[in-house]
């Protein structure tokens, strides 16, 4: 079985976007990402069936969310021997089978078990999914490749999670779990079938513990690290609290905020597109541009909260920015990360990323909750001036560490990282 590496150059004239197999594992995205937040989308119909209170079925996100937590860089550095493409089919296909048998659950306890090994799956996916969809295109393609991965993320916010709660409304929710494990058995079975191998380095894999914690990319990747965790602190913090800022603080009438949170969802797609634009471009530069926005948008959702159009506003850039995050941060990780580092950038950023998501809602309803909701976007605005500053200088750090690599990989192609 051949291998693929991240860093083999690209053969004469091959310039065209990998689409399908990109399509696929974007498809593999949104459905994960969907049933991550399934419950809170189903909480009235889960907690009747159930028999238990809706608050213990939001602890099931929040279980899950700990549960990726604790086994994502465990099981990816378990795994690294792995063929990619048998890591992402077989966690695809593990997690189809426990959303059906979640769907089967006669009981709470039961749809608690399913969900943290759907979790457990989700964290393995999502450790390996972008370094397997960096094995499959040239550094000049990895950020419109990683777009179009990463923007089923985006697609299960605006369209993935009102589809699945529809169907919940409709049919009930166990049918709900039912579809979405049987479209992820099937992404699965044609990731296995039908998709290229790729194996990571097998030098790199013998030298992985051999000096791995004096690897030069790795002060850049822990600045981008803890940047990606307060800038998930940030988001959670006020998006959570997003229907009582935009009642209460902005006195926009209930009927309005769905449009607006379609709004929200809208652009983030549209920042999906212009990222895969420009992170082959400018990576580093739109990176940081992005987090700027981040602290522009919470600033006027503080301080103009009675201007409506303020606010549209905002809340547009806020999910352009969004939207636009994860292909840029996703891209400049897998340039930064050498070989034997990447999947512990890409195992690490779903590790911190979730930490973030735990703490957000929390700093949220200390700070501020549904009664201040403009509390709390003035906070996250203090938490992402701070990612900027950490992601800035870990951008800073990745230049000086590229620099040297690139003069490297000039002497001597066969030594890339």
């Amino acid at each position: 079985m051949s291998s693929v590496h991240v860093s083999t150059p690209t053969r004469a004239g091959e310039s065209r976007l990998p689409l399908q197999p990109l399509l696929i594992l974007g498809l593999g995205v949104l459905v994960t990402v969907t049933a991550e937040s399934l419950p809170a989308g189903m909480m009235p119909e889960m907690a009747a069936d159930l028999a238990v209170k809706p608050l213990e079925i939001g602890l099931l996100i929040s279980v899950w969310a700990i549960t990726v937590i604790v086994t994502s860089v465990p099981l990816a550095r378990a795994t690294g021997r792995v063929d990619r493409r048998l890591v992402v089919g077989y966690s695809l296909t593990l997690f189809a089978l426990a959303n059906i048998a979640t769907a089967l659950a006669s009981s709470y306890p039961l749809a608690m078990a399913t969900r943290v090994l759907a979790a457990t799956a989700h964290g393995v996916f999502w450790a390996v999914v972008i370094v397997y969809a960096s094995s499959l295109l040239s550094p000049s393609q990895l950020g419109r490749g990683l777009a179009v991965v990463t923007a089923g993320g985006t697609a299960a916010t605006v369209a993935g999670l009102p589809a699945a709660t529809l169907i919940a409304q409709t049919w009930g929710w166990r049918t709900t779990f039912v579809i979405l494990g049987a479209i992820a058995l099937l992404i699965g079975a044609v990731v296995v079938r039908r998709m290229p191998s790729y194996r990571p380095d097998r030098a790199a894999d013998q030298g992985r513990d051999r000096g791995f914690w004096r690897d030069p990319s790795l002060p850049a990747l822990a600045l981008l690290g803890a940047a990606a965790t307060l800038i998930a602190v940030a988001q959670f913090a006020s998006f959570t609290y997003i229907r009582p800022y935009l009642e209460i603080s902005a006195a926009i009438a209930p009927a309005h905020s769905s449009g607006l949170l379609f709004l929200y969802g809208a652009a983030g797609m549209v920042g999906v597109v212009t990222a895969g634009f420009l992170a082959d471009r400018f990576p580093r530069g739109s990176l940081a541009a992005v987090l700027v926005l981040f602290v522009l948008a919470f600033l006027v959702l503080t301080v103009a909260s009675t201007a409506t159009a303020a606010v549209v506003s905002a809340l547009a850039t806020w999910g352009f920015a969004i939207g636009a995050l994860f292909p840029l941060l996703q891209t400049t990780l897998m340039k930064v990360a050498s070989e034997r580092t990447r999947t512990l950038a890409s195992a690490g950023l779903v590790v911190l990323f979730n930490v973030g998501i735990a703490i957000g809602p929390w700093l949220g309803g200390i700070v501020g909750g549904a009664a201040a909701p403009t509390t709390n976007t003035a906070a996250s605005a203090g938490v992402m001036l701070v990612a900027a500053v950490l992601g800035v200088l870990g951008l800073h750090r990745a230049t000086r560490w590229l620099r040297p690599a690139a003069a490297t990989t000039s002497t001597s192609p066969s030594e890339a990282a």
